[in-house]
């Protein structure tokens, strides 16, 4: 019954936006540095149409309270805020709010700083040794102005198939960053022919990097658009969807 009541709130919504319309815009601007499920809207942008339609964005509490509905959907960190401002009066919210991020930051930090004196005996090549790759192993790294959906182009045809990101490697450091796989995993892993192969990847780097508690690796295989993620989503932070719609789909109608 809960599934075919959100079902119904979500249609009923998307119907509603088609028949309202507005006029004043630019009111309630939405900042956005980090945004996991959709990293496209990054940057500043006007809150959508929709939203002014059916959810009275030209009142400064409604446009303020879009920083966590934008949080939620991008599924971020507590460490990734959405910062909103309503125009008019120039009053501006993040959420979660400066003094928890602020707070989990210095932990975050402090872990950091923990783990990198914990590991501080343990070399490059003893990383290398341990997770049985040769200490030749090079790693192609994705410029930063390059998207993975052309990442392919920069590879030779048998390569380009299976990138994994680990934001912070850091028992391997120049292994950090957007990269291809290795030659030994396409030449006798599979990861350019076998999805699941490339997918169960994402815990092969967690675990060269470190095992930080704090970051995930995310994997691609780029010839379906599958991805995986390592650890999940639940054993770093609290899976955080859109409220009111379960699916991925109805995100794209708020936008």
């Amino acid at each position: 019954k809960q599934l075919v009541v959100v079902m119904i709130v979500c249609r009923w919504n998307m119907a509603q936006s088609s028949v309202h319309s507005v006029s004043n815009r630019n009111l309630c601007t939405i900042f956005v540095e980090h945004c996991r499920r959709f990293p496209e809207l990054k940057g500043a942008t006007d809150d959508s149409e929709e939203a002014y339609a059916d959810l009275g964005i030209e009142q400064e509490e409604n446009c303020l309270a879009r920083a966590q509905f934008y949080w939620d959907m991008c599924s971020n960190t507590y460490i990734q805020p959405i910062v909103v401002r309503f125009n008019p009066t120039g009053r501006h919210t993040s959420y979660p709010d400066s003094i928890l991020v602020e707070q989990i930051a210095k932990h975050h930090e402090s872990y950091v700083a923990s783990y990198a004196r914990e590991h501080s005996r343990s070399s490059v090549d003893d990383m290398l040794r341990e997770m049985g790759l040769s200490l030749t192993t090079v790693r192609f790294i994705l410029p930063a102005s390059v998207p993975i959906p052309e990442a392919e182009d920069l590879r030779p045809p048998s390569r380009g198939k299976c990138w994994t990101r680990v934001l912070m490697c850091h028992l391997v450091p120049h292994f950090s960053g957007t990269g291809d796989d290795v030659d030994d995993a396409y030449e006798n892993g599979g990861v350019g022919e076998n999805e699941t192969a490339c997918l169960g990847r994402a815990r092969f780097f967690w675990e060269l990097c470190g095992a930080d508690g704090f970051q995930q690796a995310e994997t691609t295989y780029l010839p379906t658009g599958a991805r995986s993620v390592f650890p999940s989503d639940e054993e770093v932070f609290p899976h955080r969807l859109a409220p009111g719609c379960d699916s991925n789909k109805h995100f794209h109608h708020w936008l």
